[in-house]
């Protein structure tokens, strides 16, 4: 006998609490970024995003305080990284990284970080970041640059911690070309900070909820959105 796929229906109470509380992880996560930054770009000027996205790239939610050009981006570069690292080469205590102009936000300060989420071994869920860095060397916040090369670091997508071991080597290579090594760092590891609490955040309340995965979640609210 063919299996039915049944697909969970949500209430409109329901579908209003799950709503609110996926954006309060978000907005703790914005709030987390700033408390834990070491720059002023972050912590004053709110120049970063936070988002999360279903287990494909599509964006679910984002942080009240979000850059409106990032909650665009963010959610290309999850797929992108997707590309990159589909499902199988993913697993938890991941997270991604890069400033690649043509997968990102269009200028290499402008750095994205995003971590898999998994429940009961199934990709579910990214939390993705991006924020503007101190400095990425190049030319100090010059439009004289006529290549990108000229603009500092660039970073490929990659693995900035596998599987819970942070890339020592890539730290080290950041750290080694930009003028704001403590800052630069700081930064990106105020972004994993938010990660991690959107990861943890998400997962209670899909456990409470008796959610397998965020599928029919997703399109409840994508397509609400839509209408």
């Amino acid at each position: 006998m063919a299996q039915i796929n049944q697909t969970r229906a949500f209430d409109p109470i329901e579908l209003e609490l799950l709503w609110r509380r996926l954006i309060s992880m978000v907005d703790e996560a914005a709030a987390a970024m700033v408390r834990t930054s070491f720059s002023t770009l972050v912590r004053e000027s709110y120049d970063f995003s936070c988002v999360i996205t279903d287990a494909t790239g599509q964006s679910l939610v984002q942080a009240s305080e979000s850059i409106p050009s990032f909650i665009g981006t963010l959610p290309e570069t999850v797929k992108h990284f997707l590309r990159f690292f589909p499902p199988d080469k993913l697993e938890p205590g991941d997270v991604l990284i890069t400033n690649d102009i043509w997968l990102g936000t269009g200028h290499l300060p402008d750095v994205t970080l995003a971590k898999p989420i998994f429940r009961d071994g199934k990709l579910v869920a990214f939390s993705a970041t991006t924020a503007h860095v101190p400095d990425i060397g190049g030319k100090i916040r010059s439009p004289e640059p006529r290549e990108v090369f000229e603009e500092g670091l660039q970073i490929p997508p990659m693995k900035m911690i596998a599987a819970g071991r942070t890339d020592e080597t890539l730290v080290g290579i950041i750290r080694k070309n930009v003028r704001t090594p403590d800052q630069t760092m700081g930064d990106l590891y105020a972004q994993i900070v938010a990660l991690d609490l959107m990861e943890d955040r998400l997962r209670v309340l899909m456990e409470s909820y008796g959610l397998p995965d965020l599928t029919d979640l997703a399109r409840e609210i994508q397509g609400r959105c839509e209408t």
